[in-house]
């Protein structure tokens, strides 16, 4: 039997870091034969005690920041949310290592600091069903911390992300995110950074600014907007339905965001969050912030922007020995799939 013809595959390039995709229709119609080899759904079951609910602050460390209710003390019920260092972290201080500088190796320590945002005192596993109050809380709460670790001349870059899905890296249900800060600028921030340099040097414009205003006047890719931020459906997605928030005016500083804006941030994520659950069965997907390095002035090339990452495949072969995804729904229908889900404002 030949298969079905749809769209050709087509090549698209990243317009800021360069990173090419393959955006390939026909992909979706391939057999999964194997037991697993379709993505997971989110599932609510957790095997036991959960140490990020209300009653069980003793379970984690003591908290570097919480919005609480009058009156409360830390470490006790009474907050919404809740930051905490990670009892397991990716990095913390660490001894120098000794070696040698002619050595091909160089072993570093990796100091830094990694925190988790714990954004319900109840147990909520679907983001989507936290208050409208808590979800902007956990944004302010992102932006306090990364306002706090540019305190610190150790540090230089603040990774904030989320994980919903065992599938996309969680091992709690419990609504939360995570915050890693570390002592340089990571690779994907340093292409972002570069590839906008450059094309300022080339054009005299900021290409996260023309890329809001073509996409604006496109259409095509737009999931949703509000006065002051844009949901977009990203042009060389590496994932079907992989989508990019940003402010509409130039913005590199997280640090700066007010607290009005968080509001519409929150709210504009959570209605994508939502659309995101009907449109792909509630898969798991991760969110992450990109900003500016710590302590920088406002970058005149480049702007905040969480990206969101729906785990609608695996990545295989193909992506790991060359870096170039294949995704199987064009951006623009998955745009228009979001759009037709999107819960009104």
């Amino acid at each position: 039997m030949n298969p079905p013809r749809t769209h050709p595959p087509e090549l698209r390039r990243d317009p800021i870091t360069g990173r090419w995709v393959i955006i390939a229709p026909e992909r979706s119609h391939r057999p999964m034969a194997l037991e697993g080899a379709e993505p997971k759904h989110r599932v609510g079951t957790e095997a036991r005690v959960c140490p990020f609910c209300v009653g069980r602050e003793c379970d984690t460390p003591n908290e570097v920041f919480a919005i609480r209710e009058p009156g409360t003390a830390a470490d006790s019920p009474g907050w919404q949310p809740r930051v905490v260092p990670n009892m397991y972290p990716a990095v913390r201080d660490a001894e120098p290592i000794a070696t040698s500088s002619a050595a091909l190796f160089q072993p570093q320590p990796a100091p830094g600091r990694h925190e988790v945002v714990i954004e319900s005192p109840d147990h909520v596993a679907n983001p989507a069903l936290l208050p409208d109050d808590l979800f902007r809380d956990v944004f302010i709460a992102y932006r306090e911390r990364v306002k706090a670790f540019a305190a610190d001349p150790s540090l230089q870059y603040v990774s904030v992300f989320k994980n919903v899905g065992a599938e996309a890296g969680a091992s709690l249900g419990h609504c939360h995110s995570q915050i890693v800060a570390l002592p340089l600028v990571p690779l994907e921030i340093d292409r972002e950074l570069t590839g906008a340099a450059e094309y300022r040097s080339r054009t005299g414009r900021c290409v996260f600014c023309d890329l809001v205003k073509d996409e604006l006047a496109g259409g095509v890719r737009v999931v949703a907007e509000t006065p002051r931020l844009v949901a977009l459906a990203a042009y060389a997605a590496r994932f079907s339905h992989e989508t990019w928030i940003l402010p509409k005016r130039h913005a590199s500083r997280y640090e700066d965001l007010t607290d009005d804006l968080a509001a519409e941030l929150a709210a504009l994520m959570k209605r994508l969050v939502t659309a995101l659950d009907r449109v792909l069965a509630e898969p798991a997907y991760n969110w992450y912030l990109h900003a500016a390095p710590l302590r920088s002035a406002d970058v005149p090339h480049y702007h905040w922007h969480f990206e969101v990452m729906p785990r609608t495949a695996r990545p295989a072969g193909l992506e790991w020995g060359t870096g170039c995804f294949v995704n199987p729904v064009a951006p623009e229908a998955a745009a228009a799939h979001l759009r037709a889900a999107m819960p009104t404002a």
